[in-house]
């Protein structure tokens, strides 16, 4: 029998990894602390949180949401590989990489609240999931089924569920699929944080606007509706990890301590200027 799994990366450390050195480590600087950690640490040290995914099953932690992110994991890393190592993507695989960022959006701590809020006022079959019972001849009362739905796993199932809405629409996917690009970057490494998507638009769970997200040292999806497909110039990558440290909650790692120093020199000068609001828009102006 597998053995439990009570430590959730919620930035999967298959993307961790593609932002770290030869040796598979990164620097991580502290945002409560205002310091880099001494040591560089491994995507596996890095951005998780024990417990996190244990939840009540019959009277007893169960790990079911855990092994669904690493069933989907295992199958978004591969993909990724892939098109990092091509740099070339199919439809198909710019569909798992707009799912990969959207289901990273939902998946952070940082949104646990706004997730929370959102999916207890949503019924489990909206989102997809039927409830059915294993005796098709008997039915499930709705006393029953809003019971079920206000259960914690069934809260956190709806959480995953929200991630898939937007690539489920055809319509939608369609659209967010002619907005979408992966540029190439080398000149310095990228960041990553723990909530790395940037959006400009507060759009709804069922669909995505305007997005930038990082899925290595190197590469990054962007999103931007009628653009040309184009970055205007190397600041976009600068506005781009400023945003990045910006969002990030806690943590932001970089395979390269000074380009980290430089960053965080770079967001307090513009913090004690009173600039941050400037950072969404300008990163997104590099997009044309």
């Amino acid at each position: 029998m597998k053995e439990q799994s009570k430590r959730h990366h919620y930035i999967p450390k298959f993307l961790s990894k593609n932002f770290s050195d030869e040796n598979n480590m990164l620097w991580v600087y502290n945002k409560e602390s205002k310091r880099i950690i001494s040591k560089m640490q491994s995507p596996k040290a890095i951005f998780f949180e024990d417990g996190r995914n244990l939840f009540d099953i019959n009277g007893s932690k169960g790990d079911n949401i855990e092994r669904m992110y690493e069933e989907v994991d295992t199958l978004l890393s591969k993909t990724l590989t892939k098109i990092l190592k091509s740099q070339q993507m199919s439809g198909r695989e710019l569909t798992w990489m707009i799912y990969l960022a959207n289901l990273t959006k939902w998946r952070v701590p940082k949104v646990d609240d706004i997730a929370k809020n959102l999916v207890k006022d949503i019924p489990i079959e909206q989102l997809g999931l039927a409830i059915r019972p294993i005796d098709s001849s008997k039915e499930i009362t709705q006393e029953v089924i809003n019971n079920l739905n206000k259960k914690e796993i069934i809260q956190e199932t709806k959480r995953i569920l929200l991630s898939i809405q937007p690539i489920s629409n055809e319509e939608s996917l369609d659209e967010i699929h002619k907005n979408c690009f992966i540029t190439f970057y080398d000149k310095f490494p990228s960041l990553i944080g723990d909530c790395p998507i940037i959006e400009e638009d507060n759009t709804n769970y069922k669909t995505m606007g305007n997005f930038i997200f990082p899925l290595s040292d190197s590469a990054t999806l962007v999103c931007k509706k009628d653009a040309k497909k184009e970055i205007k110039s190397d600041f976009f990558y600068l506005w781009k990890d400023l945003n990045i440290f910006h969002l990030s909650q806690k943590y932001v790692a970089c395979k390269n301590s000074e380009q980290l120093e430089k960053m965080e020199k770079l967001y307090r000068i513009m913090a004690e200027k009173g600039q941050l609001h400037f950072l969404q828009r300008a990163v997104f102006d590099e997009i044309v």
